[in-house]
């Protein structure tokens, strides 16, 4: 792929084809009320994309063993074992050296989520290696943008007015809902 492409990817993913926003993968943590900071949200956004390196690097040649070897029914099992094996990673050597360094409460179910989705929607566009990375590295700065205006949001939204069964995570997904309708409207 060209340079121009992989901008292209870049731009895509981190806007367009924003993963948060196109399949909503890795809400439950930014609807959470515990991103509430800039250095919070980008402290997980670096974890995320970190994990989806690590992933990626590891899928990336072991799809095309399973392939070659006619094992179409060991990939769904070798990405969760992947996934599994490159969150244990991270978390041994960033979470357990650094424990001030990011509350992980729900960590784990975001890591899971989005990595799992990031790797299967990148084979399904039939990423090349570098491009993959790209989409990851998009992915990861297209997750924290989301949670940094959900962020923004939060602060502006006045609970007292919404209604009472409209008030927590409803109020969020519809406004995720039209953000993402906003974004798709440029594209």
């Amino acid at each position: 792929m060209s340079i121009s492409e992989m901008f292209t990817v870049l731009i895509a993913c981190v806007f367009v084809n924003n993963y948060t926003l196109a399949h909503f993968m890795g809400f439950e943590h930014i609807a959470s009320d515990t991103s509430k900071s800039l250095k919070y949200n980008f402290r997980v956004s670096l974890l995320l994309t970190v994990v989806l390196l690590i992933a990626t690097s590891i899928t990336f040649p072991l799809d095309k063993w399973v392939l070659s070897n006619s094992l179409e029914w060991a990939r769904t099992l070798s990405y969760v074992l992947v996934i599994a094996f490159s969150v244990f990673i991270v978390e041994k050597l960033i979470m357990t050296r650094t424990t001030d360094w990011l509350k992980y409460d729900s960590i784990n179910v975001i890591l899971n989520s989005v990595v799992l989705g990031t790797l299967l929607l990148n084979k399904s566009y039939n990423y090349d290696w570098l491009t993959s990375y790209v989409a990851v590295i998009g992915t990861g700065v297209g997750y924290f943008g989301v949670a940094q205006v959900v962020c923004g949001l939060r602060k502006r939204i006045d609970m007292k007015a919404v209604p009472e069964s409209f008030r927590g995570v409803p109020i969020y997904l519809a406004t995720l809902a039209i953000i993402s309708f906003t974004v798709y409207a440029f594209a």
